[in-house]
């Protein structure tokens, strides 16, 4: 998951609704070496005429390994992803790592697939702001707001919403992202539709340790 990141600041907790909940201090998405996140993921599958099943099931880790430089010079701070994938039919577990990187750059935060690579995609803004858009990839990025979001690893008050929009085929499909300051990452969901079929995806954070 490209996904998944991390803080510089101490991240206060406070008892919400029977779990802890995290004040949006801290950068948008950490990236101090040492720190790491773990998020589970669930992909529900079928016909839009019936109910879903579970079609897979993961797990991920991201951990932010160390800086390096691009061959630009720019300098990044490299991740590894360890996933997890439990698939159902045929039953399968498969394992992948990856790497990729990111800094900020201005007030944007852009990731890259590895050292070679000194264009970059911009993924968040440091500060974002209702209505902000930007380019990512394929899709439209939009800011949609702040709300709080409850996830395992706990409530994150007024993370910030991102809607990635893509359309291939004549079908648009909408990505959604949660940023919680001091915390990166800890949201992602879609719901999506086409040739009567609709497919389910949620991942979210179980747990970080921010250095």
């Amino acid at each position: 998951m490209a996904m998944t990141k991390p803080a510089v600041f101490a991240v206060a907790a406070i008892a919400f609704l029977g779990m802890s909940c995290t004040s949006p201090t801290g950068p948008i998405y950490p990236m101090t070496v040492g720190s790491a996140w773990n998020m589970s993921e669930c992909t529900l599958h079928g016909t839009t005429s019936a109910s879903l099943d579970t079609s897979i099931t993961g797990t991920q880790t991201t951990t932010a390994l160390g800086k390096a430089n691009l061959f630009n010079g720019r300098e990044v701070t490299k991740f590894r992803d360890d996933a997890t994938d439990h698939y159902r039919a045929p039953d399968t577990i498969i394992t992948t790592t990856s790497y990729f990187c990111v800094t900020e750059v201005g007030d944007t935060i852009f990731s890259y697939a590895d050292l070679s690579d000194t264009v970059g995609v911009p993924m968040m803004r440091s500060t974002p702001a209702e209505g902000q858009t930007w380019t990512q990839g394929s899709a439209t990025a939009t800011v949609v707001g702040q709300e709080d979001v409850r996830v395992p690893a706990g409530v994150y008050r007024d993370a910030w919403k991102v809607k990635l929009t893509s359309s291939a085929g004549g079908v648009t499909e909408d990505v959604y992202e949660w940023f919680a300051r001091g915390t990166g990452m800890v949201k992602v969901s879609y719901d999506y539709t086409a040739n009567g079929k609709r497919t389910v995806y949620d991942a979210a954070l179980t747990s970080a340790t921010i250095k």
